[in-house]
């Protein structure tokens, strides 16, 4: 599966923006709600890459799309992969919601090592 398109992002504060604007304008043509849940999920996996892998500013985040029968969008960091376990956190809670609404969200999702670059996480929406 080769990607449509790829971005390599700087771990600062703006990047979760900018890969949001990039996948909604790949995915044009598609159903609003198809795009709309794209950008919610990428931002939710761009913005878990600056925070929980320790992403030096001499690294980069990797955004892939790839259009199939749905669109998969892949983000690659240099951190370990970890086991996906997404539990519904607190309704007060101000974090933990990334994961379970990936989880909600996607038609699937997953977590896999990227080799040479750290882990991959990726989900899937259907058109």
């Amino acid at each position: 599966m080769r990607p449509q398109a790829e971005l390599r992002l700087p771990p600062e504060v703006t990047a979760p923006a900018f890969a949001r604007a990039a996948v909604a304008a790949m995915a044009a043509g598609l159903p609003d709600e198809v795009v709309s849940n794209i950008e919610l999920l990428t931002t939710e996996l761009v913005t878990n890459a600056i925070t929980h892998a320790k992403v030096s500013q001499s690294e980069q985040i990797i955004v892939r799309l790839v259009l199939r029968d749905g669109v998969r969008v892949e983000v690659i960091d240099p951190g370990p992969p970890f086991d996906p376990r997404p539990v519904k956190p607190d309704p007060g809670s101000t974090s933990g919601w990334g994961l379970f609404f990936v989880d909600t969200v996607a038609t699937s999702w997953g977590v896999e090592p990227e080799e040479g670059l750290g882990k991959k996480v990726w989900f899937e929406v259907g058109p």
